[in-house]
């Protein structure tokens, strides 16, 4: 079994820092020696019910080890709900049907890939101390809704309800929340069984991989443990990094606490991978990791999105964001008195089922402007599209499935709710004016700020009255204040207008 971080600077914090619960289980003197068959790996699914078992063991929570040594918290941006004036829309009666159909894109399997970078970011993963998510300690948990239907315990609280506080203790970095929840609070009426996974999970990935394993050899074969929450706690055990995370369950309702679990071994996997400077493996991870939580049984953290985008941001840039990088591609040879706009319209040519514009070009190929006869230039063949989350209020730009950039975005408020929907990018326009009101750009009442991207539905013409745009009240972005349209920072948008082609599918969901 992999020792680790195990050093000797290690066992003194342990002998130090750690803190010791006790828990009195007592409804037997002797653990059961039986075992189970090898976990499957596949499966993070409900595959057993739970109930109480007879396991007299001890738990110890440790605080995550925090290599830098820092205990400041880093706050991240907040998303402020303060509503500003609101921007005139004019809506076409035909746009008033939301009855499309959402899609849901599954998330992603953490395939590695080996990539050759040149001239390489250096990568600066979060303080484990301060809050993987980079919330500081003390922040209130987000609840789970009591609304929503799921496998029970025999005995104990809601099963979203543990794995939440889990993985937002995770989040938060602090175990404090967890050691009360488990001792003081709901989680004491688990199974004992039940607490010693917890428990056991949150020593290996925080560093103490031997404790751990003590506690996976109690539970093993114990009622109520599932072969998927056994797999997990297993991967959690080798070193970050090298982690076997298991696959997401294809159907069915996933079970709680195996998808916090999972989510959890993805953002550590995530954030080694960026140390060790394996970006393409690194970017999938985070993907993954953001798109878990965006289909969550939950509902979903802002806050913590944004931040793992940053991290996404740091390994795109030298992965889909870097000519070196491992992603499928066809070439294309520049020849004599060829532009950017020329080279496009031939690879379309060549391949009309790409969506492809000159600002990604030049993004993924590092040329600004021009370039020269003889180069040769990567046409990423992925499909860019867009995903708006509205309950999580964000926007992820992607390639294929896999998310390159991921945008905090303000939505519809009540009453002019943003439509969900398949939709298309249409028109892309550059300081744009306020046709229905008659308003310049740069005109004070024209909210619509530096960039608009109208919206259309497939196989239309025409686009609909609403779009993607920046916004002159920055601190608006996040809420819902909108007549509908997805509004994003001025900066933001910009960025994504470079790289965001027409006729890009636009999925917007619920």
């Amino acid at each position: 079994m992999a020792e680790g971080k195990r050093s000797v600077k290690g066992l003194a914090v342990l002998a130090l820092g750690a803190i010791l619960i006790w828990f009195g289980l007592s409804r037997n003197a002797d653990a059961p020696e039986d075992t189970v068959h090898a976990a499957d790996p596949s499966r993070v699914e409900e595959d057993r019910s739970d109930s109480s078992d007879s396991t007299d063991s001890r738990m110890v929570l440790q605080q995550r080890r925090d290599p830098s040594g820092r205990a400041e918290a880093r706050e991240p941006r907040g998303d402020s709900r303060s509503a500003p004036p609101e921007e005139p829309a004019v809506r076409d009666a035909a746009e008033q049907d939301r009855s499309i159909a959402q899609e849901v894109v599954a998330p992603q399997d953490p395939v590695r890939a080996t990539e050759n970078q040149a001239d390489p970011v250096a990568a600066s993963p979060p303080d484990r101390r301060t809050g993987f998510a980079g919330g500081s300690q003390g922040e209130p948990l987000r609840q789970a809704d009591d609304g929503r239907a799921g496998l029970m315990f025999s005995a104990g609280p809601d099963p979203e309800r543990v794995a939440t506080f889990l993985l937002n203790s995770w989040i938060a970095g602090d175990e404090g929340d967890l050691e009360t929840f488990l001792k003081q609070g709901e989680g004491a009426d688990l199974p004992d069984a039940k607490r010693q996974l917890v428990a056991s999970f949150w020593q290996a990935i925080s560093g103490y991989p031997d404790q751990a394993k003590e506690g996976l050899d109690r539970i093993r074969g114990a009622e109520g443990i599932t072969t998927a929450q056994e797999s997990l706690l297993s991967a959690a055990l080798d070193l970050p990094g090298s982690r076997a995370v298991p696959r997401a369950a294809s159907s069915g309702r996933p079970e709680p606490l195996a998808y916090a679990m999972r989510m959890m071994l993805l953002g550590d996997e995530a954030e080694e991978l960026l140390r060790k400077r394996e970006y393409g493996a690194s970017a999938v991870a985070w993907s993954d990791l953001i798109q878990s939580e965006i289909h969550a049984p939950w509902a979903p953290n802002q806050k913590a999105l944004v931040q793992w985008g940053e991290g996404l941001d740091r390994a795109q840039a030298n992965h889909r964001f870097n000519v070196n990088g491992s992603w499928p591609s066809i070439e294309e040879k520049v020849q004599n008195g060829d532009s950017l706009t020329v080279l496009r319209k031939r690879v379309l040519q060549r391949r009309n089922d790409i969506v492809i514009c000159t600002g990604l070009i030049s993004q993924v190929n590092g040329v600004r402007g021009y370039v020269h006869p003889g180069d040769v230039m990567r046409i990423p063949t992925d499909r860019v599209n867009v995903i708006v989350d509205l309950e999580a209020r964000v926007l992820l730009y992607r390639h294929g499935d896999e998310v390159v950039k991921l945008w905090a975005v303000g939505i519809g408020k009540p009453g002019n709710e943003t439509p969900i929907g398949v939709y298309e990018i249409g028109h892309k326009i550059e300081k744009p004016a306020h046709t229905t009101n008659g308003l310049p750009y740069g005109d004070p009442d024209n909210e619509l700020g530096s960039r608009w991207m109208g919206l259309r539905r497939p196989g239309q013409s025409s686009d609909t009255s609403y779009g993607i745009h920046g916004t002159t009240f920055p601190d608006s972005v996040g809420g819902a204040v909108s007549l509908g349209c997805v509004r994003m920072r001025n900066e933001q948008v910009d960025e994504l207008f470079e790289i965001l082609p027409r006729g890009a599918e636009v999925v917007i969901q619920q």
